[in-house]
């Protein structure tokens, strides 16, 4: 950058300003010499006035030595008194005063001063004693105002001595100090000169911020002039003094038009009319940018952004505001906020969707795996068993998926958890592992289980809860671990704590999977060829469980050498209660009329066979207005309502059967698909006496009939041989001779073949579980009520333990001599 060089003007100025310097430096130097001059002067003055002021003290003495000789009575003692106060005064200045330090500092005046002192001193008893006192003692005061009269004339003649010392001194020490005086001077034109030379170098440089400034304004001016955003500037009074190429553009007005015009005429209230409106308000209230409204010249109305700023510029107010067109953008928040609903609206048609096909999936799964259990009990062959078998198996399987998915939407809609209560932990490991032993070996592998709580084994929380996730872990550590190993650990670590770890050899995730495998729908390999079947919802309903009891679901993995998944969750330690027996079977009560209420075709036809097997007189009616009618006209033992129905559902079935009051000493038993627990509350909450949920299983539905007809008015039949006699043989005459005793023998055989592979073998299987419930709906259609809660005690069993058959023995030996009278021995 070229520097400027200075105009001649200011040359000029800077050599005036040089000269008028050296002139003043000139006058501080004679102005020095004559206050020198001066302060010689009064220097002798002050040393005068030294010596007058010792001379003084001498006739202040003798005033006071006077008053004490003419002390007569007692009106002379104020005299005296006063005096003698004047001279103490003078003393005491003397003493204390900086102007007399060099009379102090003498050997000779220090003493003096000292004995006067001392002298006033013991003169002050006297002045300070009553009036009686001091008269008596007069004469000795006079005489020790006497002894003083040396020393104060030393100190007068001392004043003389005194200035003759010191005056010659003082005179040099005065003449040194303005000789540095004008040293001082000469220093401080040099410095002025400095400083005029400093003035000059900064005059320079503001010369080129100057120019540098005008640059910046230029580049200001420019960018102004290119900015997208409206600016305007406006003075005190709100009328516009300026506007950007982007205002013209916005407004419509070109600047000419729009200097003058009023800033409320060109900015407006805020777009819902709730904003301030008068600029004096805007500055104000404003705080950053605010949305507000502006009117183009055409009279069409914009929303606009806008900042307000307020400065100086010359003295004078200025506001400057920015405007910016935000049409744009709030089009595209308008688009965004529609596309937010629409997800909305797309996540409750899912639930909706969920809840729905919940409903409509599990009511044909009622029909097929209950068909089944139908089939199972018509004597079917071989080939035909293992193709129920596999119906069975894909059934079950698809109602599985079909739970995991309505769990996991139940999860993220909040759901209330299951309330926490006591359980035996130990035992449900235990069982779990148990369970999964046939599992394990199937792929070779070995599972072991350990479990140490440290005593009892009895805790407090959610079992459900706690058996899912062990099942989920455990059954994937099988599922991707062949010819290996599978370990469970559970422990107590530190007060409530317990800490479940299920390890496997399999071959591991990948650390690039490990942040992923708990997302919802996550397979790890989702090609045609993947070894595994599954949802994928496994681990994430297992992370949200663990959550939901307090704890932290954690994966440790290394491909190819296994995995390591871990929880830990408070359960407090619980005593159990230990005299609980085991529930004896009930006596099937037969011969109840029941009355069912479905639309759907197979599941009415379906529950009339369940039911009339179980011996009870069965009425249906194919929806709930028929229903209705039908309890109005009959009298049954029992209903079951279907929740789900067109026109008149389960709810308005049981409102209208209970304010009609047409049925209100009978249970009313709901039927749905929905198997959330908040459902079940609600229906429970309507006034329900228990909910089934599809699809029915025939053992949870005999129990339920036992137990709800067992208080009716007709009394419950007893399970005899006469009874099994009379049971059989209404069987034998529903089905004729010959097929009922071929079935007959078929069922001699087939409960004889399950007792024995029982007594044979080590672990409860599968297959055992689901022969054991096909013979216990035989059993129920035979009025053998025992036999079937023994079945039924093998089927649900908790655990692979093969059960006590004591129990077994005992009701088949009672139900095997009413089968030999009529298959013969």
């Amino acid at each position: 950058m070229v520097r400027p060089k200075i105009p001649n003007t200011h040359r000029w100025i800077i050599s005036i300003a040089a000269v008028v310097l050296i002139l003043l430096a000139a006058q501080a130097f004679r102005l020095g010499k004559d206050v020198q001059t001066r302060i010689e002067a009064l220097s002798s003055a002050a040393t005068d006035n030294l010596q007058w002021t010792l001379s003084q003290a001498e006739v202040d003495y003798l005033k006071y030595r006077f008053a004490a000789m003419q002390v007569r009575q007692r009106q002379d003692l104020p005299r005296l008194r006063r005096q003698f106060d004047i001279y103490y005064s003078r003393i005491a200045t003397f003493r204390e005063s900086s102007s007399y330090s060099g009379v102090r500092a003498t050997p000779e005046g220090g003493e003096t001063l000292e004995r006067l002192h001392q002298g006033l001193l013991e003169q002050a008893e006297l002045i300070d004693s009553s009036d009686d006192t001091l008269l008596a003692r007069s004469d000795e005061l006079l005489r020790m105002i006497v002894s003083e009269g040396d020393d104060v004339r030393d100190l007068a003649l001392f004043g003389v001595v005194l200035q003759a010392e010191t005056a010659g001194e003082e005179r040099v020490l005065l003449h040194e100090l303005f000789s540095r005086l004008a040293i001082v001077v000469l220093a401080l034109m040099g410095t002025l000169a400095l400083t005029a030379l400093v003035i000059l170098r900064l005059f320079r440089r503001g010369q080129r911020l100057s120019m540098l400034q005008a640059q910046e304004a230029a580049r200001t001016e420019a960018m102004v002039t290119s900015s997208l955003d409206a600016i305007l500037m406006a003075d005190a009074a709100g009328r516009i003094t300026a506007i950007n190429g982007a205002a013209e553009e916005i407004f419509g007005y070109s600047e000419d038009e729009a200097i003058g015009l009023s800033f409320d005429a060109l900015v407006l209230n805020s777009p819902d009319n709730s904003g301030p409106n008068k600029l004096d308000d805007i500055l104000r209230e404003s705080d950053g940018r605010i949305e507000m409204t502006a009117q183009r010249k055409n009279g069409e109305i914009l929303p606009v952004e806008v900042s307000l700023t307020l400065s100086k510029s010359n003295g004078n107010q200025v506001l400057v505001s920015y405007v910016r067109d935000i049409s744009r953008r709030l089009q595209a928040e308008e688009e965004l906020r529609r596309a937010r609903d629409d997800a909305l609206a797309g996540e409750q048609a899912k639930d909706r969707l969920l809840t729905v096909m919940s409903h409509e999936m599990r009511t044909p799964l009622t029909g097929i795996l209950g068909s089944l259990d139908v089939l199972e009990d018509l004597g079917p062959t071989a080939d035909q068993q293992r193709y129920m078998q596999a119906m069975r198996v894909s059934g079950e399987l698809l109602l599985h998926h079909v739970n995991d998915v309505l769990q996991l939407s139940r999860l993220e809609a909040g759901a209330d958890p299951d309330p926490p209560h006591p359980f035996d932990l130990d035992e449900l490991v235990s069982g779990i592992g148990e369970s999964q032993q046939a599992i394990a070996r199937r792929n070779n592998n070995e599972l072991t289980v350990f479990c140490s709580l440290g005593g009892s084994s009895g805790v407090e929380g959610r079992c459900r809860y706690v058996q899912q996730v062990l099942l989920n872990l455990i059954g994937n550590a099988l599922k991707f671990t062949h010819d290996g190993a599978v370990s469970v650990d559970v422990m107590r670590t530190e007060g409530d704590l317990v800490e479940f770890s299920v390890a496997d050899t399999g071959k591991g995730i990948a650390a690039e999977d490990l942040d992923r495998i708990f997302d919802d729908f996550t397979m790890l390999d989702p090609s045609y060829k993947r070894g595994s079947e599954g949802t994928g919802l496994g681990l994430a309903i297992s992370r949200r469980l663990v959550r939901l009891m307090g704890g932290e679901i954690t994966c440790e993995s290394e491909p190819d050498e296994g995995s390591l998944f871990t929880f830990t969750i408070p359960l407090p330690p619980v005593t159990l209660d230990e005299t609980a027996q085991d529930a004896k079977p009930l006596g099937m009560p037969t011969g109840r009329r029941l009355l069912v209420i479905e639309d759907n075709d197979i599941n009415r036809l379906l529950l009339e066979k369940m039911l009339g097997d179980l011996g009870h007189d069965v009425i249906s009616a194919d929806g709930g207005a028929a229903g209705v009618e039908m309890i109005r006209a009959e009298r049954f033992d029992l209903v079951i309502s279907d929740i789900s129905m067109p026109d008149v559902d389960g709810m308005e079935v049981l409102r209208r059967v209970r304010t009609e009051g047409l049925a209100d000493d009978i249970d009313i038993v709901a039927l749905t698909a929905h198997a959330a627990r908040d459902d079940h509350e609600r229906i429970l909450d309507a006034g329900f006496a228990e909910v089934l949920t599809k699809p029915i299983d025939r053992a949870a539905l005999a129990e339920m009939v036992s137990r709800r007809c067992a208080g009716s008015n007709q009394p419950a039949q007893q399970n005899t041989p006469q009874q099994d006699e009379s049971d059989i043989t209404q069987f034998v005459e529903a089905v004729g001779t010959e097929k009922a005793r071929h079935f007959l023998a078929e069922f001699r055989s087939d409960v004889q073949a399950l007792r024995d592979a029982l007594s044979e073998s080590g672990e409860l299987t599968e297959s055992h579980r689901q022969e054991a419930h096909r013979l216990a709906g035989s059993a129920a259609v035979l009025g053998f009520g025992a036999l079937r809660a023994s079945m039924l005690q093998i089927e649900q069993a908790n655990t692979n333990a093969v059960p006590e058959l004591a129990h077994l023995q005992d009701a088949w030996g009672s139900a095997e001599e009413v089968l030999a009278r009529h298959v013969g021995a």
